[in-house]
């Protein structure tokens, strides 16, 4: 089923988007860390998978190889990544983050969380989980 959707709805929703995006960028530069928000989501996947290929990681980001190249080339030269040569295939280059890109990333990690934390804070428990709810039933191919 259909229905009209009030205009404040998406306005509000990339209010919310732009407000997480600049208190992000505002505690990695309190951090000294020179990266941008989109940046922690690399980190965070070649975290999670170390030694895939960049046709992987810009499949997990939706972008497309030129992109991820250049994000991993500015990683690299900032010392948070390493490719290498993958073994069962010359042709490609597996990723991992360095001991600094490891640091990093956690310490990323714990200003999403606190970031979050914030962003969140006003709802208690129940709403929280209503909010959740109701953004899930956004998504497509959610279980009817």
């Amino acid at each position: 089923m259909t229905h009209t959707v009030n205009p404040e709805l998406p306005q509000a929703l990339m209010k919310v988007f732009d407000h997480l995006r600049e208190s992000i960028q505002d505690q990695l530069y309190a951090e000294g860390i020179d990266l941008a928000p989109p940046d922690i989501r690399l980190l965070e996947l070649i975290a999670a998978d170390a030694g895939q290929s960049l046709q992987s990681l810009g499949r997990k980001l939706c972008r497309d190889k030129a992109l991820v190249t250049r994000k991993i080339r500015e990683m690299e030269a900032l010392g948070l990544v390493r490719r290498e040569r993958n073994p069962g295939d010359q042709r490609s280059f597996q990723l991992f983050l360095t001991e600094a890109g490891l640091t990093v990333e956690a310490r990323t990690q714990a200003i999403l969380a606190r970031t979050h934390d914030a962003l969140f804070a006003p709802l208690d428990d129940a709403q929280q989980q209503l909010l959740t709810h109701l953004l899930q039933e956004c998504l497509p191919g959610r279980p009817e």
